[in-house]
C-alpha cells in the first residue's frame, strides 16, 4: 500500500444540469450538475484520463475492490461493481471482469460482498481543535432536565485530580420540562467550588460556576458588555452565570490549557472519530496556531489521513489583525500534503437557540429582540475583510444564521468583482434562515450555501416558536436552494453535533427532529441528493471536485464500505447506517470490528 497521495487543487467553472438514469442495477441515480471546464482543462483532462487507461494495462494495482455495489458521484458512469487503485489514485472504475489485467502478486484484494461502496465523504464545517478538545471534556449531550446536567457534573468532577476545572459542552435547554439553565451557585455546589464552564451545544453561550465568574472578576459593577456579547444579569446587575458570543472569553481565558502533547493526542482520536463514520476530508475551521502546530506537524509526520482544507479563524475583531494571517494564508496556499489553505473564516451572528441570530424582525418568543451582529460584522469592517480577502484568491467563509445576517452578507458578497467571487466562491456558512427573496442570490451569485443539515432535526423542535410559522417555512431550504442551481454542501459543524454525516442525510430527506416530529418536509431532498452535497458539491465548496468526493479513474482513492445500503434501505433507518471500511488515497484507515 502506499501513503496518502498530495491533494491537487483544481478550479472549476459554472454548473449545468443531467438527467436522472437508471442503472443496469437498478440504482436511480439523481440529478446532478455536470461542471464544465475551459477548453484547455478538457483536453488535459482527457489526455491524463487516455494515460491512466494506458497505465492500467501496463502495471499491476495495488489494491483492487471487486463484488461491490459502487455509487461513483459521477453522471459519466454512476454504477459499477469493481474498482483498482495505484498510487493512490483511482486507475480502474467498472465491472470486475475489466480488472483481470490489474492484478499482480502484490496487489491487495478485498471482496466487498455485495456492499454499498460511495466516495469519502466531504464535511465542509467542522473545528477540528474544539472537535477534538470535547473529547477530553465532559459531554453534557442528552442531558435531559437542570437535575440531570447537574447530576452529570457532580459525578465527572468527582473523578478528577485537584485543582482541575470542569469543562463541559453540549448541553440544550429547549426540551427540558423546566428550561431554565442553573444558577451559579449551584453549578459550584455540583463542583465542590471547583471553577466550571458549560457552552451550550452551539457554541455561542455558555453557563459559569461562581468560582469561574470571580476568578474572571464579573460583578454588578463590570466589566461592560464587549461589543459583539453579552453577560447575563439581573435586575441588580449581578451575573447570571450566562455569557453570549464574545463575552464567552471573559471566562474561557482564565481556564487553563492542555499540554501540547495532550492537544496531539485528541486531534489523532478526532481524526479517528471521523474516519469511522466515513469522512475523508473536511472543511476546517480552525486558528493559525492550531493549523500550524498540530495538524501541519502531524501531516509532515505522516499522522494526518484526513484531507482537510482550512479556513483560518482567530484574527480578532480588525482588519490590522488579521492582514499577517491573510497575507501567510496567500504565501501558503498547500503547505503540507493533506493540509490546504482556504481562506479566513468571518462571523455575521450567532445563533437561532442563544437568540443571538441576527433578524429582520424580533423573534416571536422574544418580541424585543432581532439579535445582533458580532463586532466585526457590526462596525462594518468584516466587509472589508471580504474584499481584501477575494483580491487576495482567498475565500471567504462566513457564519450567517439570521435573515438579517444572510442578506447583508450576500451584499457584502455582491460587491466583490463577479469574476474574482466566482473565483474564490464565497461560502455562507448555515444559511439557516434565509428571506425568500434572497434564495435565489445564492445561485445567481456563484455563493455556496455550506449547510449542516442535522441543526435541522435540533433546531426544528423550536423554530416556530422562536420566528413564527411564516419565517420557519424558508428556513433549512435545501430543496428551494438545490432546485435554484445553487452549489448546495453538507456539513454537521461538529462538535456542536455529532460529526456522523448520516445523521445529516437523515435529517435532509426525512426532515424529522429530534422530538421525532417534522419539519418544514417540503425542503427535503432526495437520497441521491443529499449524498451529492456530501460528495461532489462538498468537494467543490472546498475546490477539490475532480480529485475528491467521486470515484472514477484518476481520483484521489477515497472511499468507504457501508454495512447497509443507503440508497435502498427505508429512509427511517437512514441513521442507522454505520461504515464498515474507511480509506483513504487507497490506504485502510478504519475498519470495524470483524472486518
Amino acid at each position: 500500500m502506499v501513503d496518502v497521495a498530495r491533494s491537487v487543487d483544481r478550479r472549476l467553472g459554472p454548473a449545468g444540469r443531467m438527467p436522472t438514469v437508471r442503472t443496469s442495477t437498478g440504482d436511480r441515480i439523481m440529478t446532478q450538475r455536470m461542471r464544465w471546464t475551459s477548453a484547455p482543462a478538457v483536453v488535459t483532462a482527457a489526455l491524463a484520463a487516455l494515460a491512466l487507461s494506458a497505465a492500467a494495462g501496463a502495471q499491476p494495482a495495488d489494491l483492487v475492490v471487486t463484488n461491490a455495489r459502487i455509487w461513483t458521484g459521477d453522471p459519466a458512469a454512476p454504477a459499477a461493481t469493481a474498482l483498482a487503485v495505484r498510487d493512490g489514485r483511482f486507475v480502474y472504475v467498472g465491472n470486475d471482469q475489466g480488472l483481470s489485467g490489474l492484478i499482480g502478486p502484490g496487489t491487495a484484494r478485498f471482496d466487498a460482498g455485495g456492499r454499498r461502496i460511495l466516495p469519502g465523504l466531504t464535511d465542509t464545517h467542522v473545528h477540528i481543535e474544539g472537535a477534538a478538545m470535547s473529547l477530553g471534556r465532559l459531554d453534557l449531550r442528552g442531558a435531559k432536565s437542570r437535575e440531570d446536567l447537574l447530576r452529570r457534573v457532580r459525578e465527572y468532577a468527582m473523578a478528577l485530580p485537584e485543582g482541575e476545572w470542569v469543562l463541559g459542552r453540549g448541553w440544550s435547554a429547549e426540551s427540558w420540562p423546566d428550561p431554565t439553565p442553573p444558577t451559579p451557585a449551584e453549578i459550584d455546589h455540583a463542583t465542590g467550588g471547583r471553577p466550571a464552564i458549560l457552552t451550550r451545544m452551539d457554541g455561542h453561550s455558555l453557563i459559569a460556576s461562581a468560582s469561574a465568574i470571580a476568578l474572571a472578576g464579573v460583578t454588578a459593577q463590570g466589566p461592560p458588555d464587549p461589543p459583539g456579547g453579552k453577560i447575563g444579569r439581573d435586575a441588580t446587575g449581578a451575573p447570571t452565570g450566562a455569557f453570549y458570543e464574545q463575552a464567552m472569553g471573559i471566562v474561557t481565558r482564565h481556564a487553563p490549557s492542555p499540554s501540547l502533547d495532550r492537544v496531539r493526542e485528541l486531534t489523532r482520536r478526532a481524526v479517528r472519530a471521523l474516519h469511522e463514520v466515513g469522512v475523508t476530508q473536511v472543511g476546517a475551521i480552525d486558528s493559525r496556531e492550531f493549523v500550524t502546530t498540530h495538524l501541519m506537524a502531524l501531516d509532515r509526520r505522516g499522522e494526518l489521513p484526513l484531507r482537510v482544507g482550512v479556513s483560518l479563524a482567530g484574527g480578532g475583531d480588525t482588519v490590522p489583525g488579521w492582514r499577517p494571517i491573510l497575507a501567510w494564508a496567500a504565501a501558503n496556499p498547500n503547505p503540507t500534503p493533506n493540509v490546504r489553505i482556504l481562506g479566513f473564516k468571518g462571523y455575521m451572528d450567532g445563533s437561532l437557540g442563544s437568540r443571538t441570530a441576527w433578524m429582520l424582525e424580533p423573534f416571536s418568543d422574544d418580541p424585543g429582540n432581532s439579535g445582533f451582529p458580532l463586532a466585526m460584522a457590526g462596525s462594518g469592517d468584516l466587509a472589508e475583510l471580504i474584499s481584501l480577502a477575494a483580491k487576495m484568491g482567498l475565500q471567504p467563509a462566513v457564519h450567517a444564521i439570521g435573515d438579517r445576517a444572510n442578506r447583508v452578507v450576500l451584499d457584502w458578497f455582491e460587491a466583490i468583482p463577479d469574476a474574482d467571487r466566482r473565483a474564490v466562491r464565497p461560502r455562507v456558512e448555515h444559511a439557516q434562515h434565509v428571506d425568500p427573496s434572497d434564495l435565489p442570490r445564492f445561485a445567481e451569485l456563484g455563493v455556496v450555501p455550506s449547510m449542516q443539515p442535522y441543526h435541522k432535526a435540533d433546531d426544528g423542535r423550536y423554530a416556530e416558536e422562536r420566528i413564527g410559522p411564516v419565517r420557519a417555512r424558508s428556513s433549512y431550504a435545501f430543496r428551494a436552494l438545490y432546485d435554484s442551481g445553487a452549489e448546495l454542501a453538507f456539513g454537521s459543524d461538529w462538535p456542536v453535533v455529532s460529526c456522523d454525516p448520516f445523521l445529516g442525510v437523515a435529517a435532509a430527506v426525512t426532515a424529522r427532529t429530534i422530538a421525532g416530529e417534522t419539519f418544514v418536509p417540503e425542503q427535503s431532498l432526495s437520497v441521491e441528493e443529499a449524498l451529492a452535497c456530501y460528495t461532489t458539491h462538498a468537494a467543490f465548496a472546498l475546490h477539490h471536485e475532480g480529485d475528491t468526493g467521486v470515484v472514477r479513474p484518476g481520483a484521489l482513492a477515497d472511499f468507504i464500505v457501508l454495512d447497509r445500503d443507503v440508497l435502498r434501505i427505508d429512509p427511517s433507518q437512514i441513521e442507522r447506517v454505520r461504515v464498515d471500511r474507511t480509506y483513504v488515497g487507497g490506504r485502510l484507515v478504519f475498519a470495524r470490528e470483524g472486518e
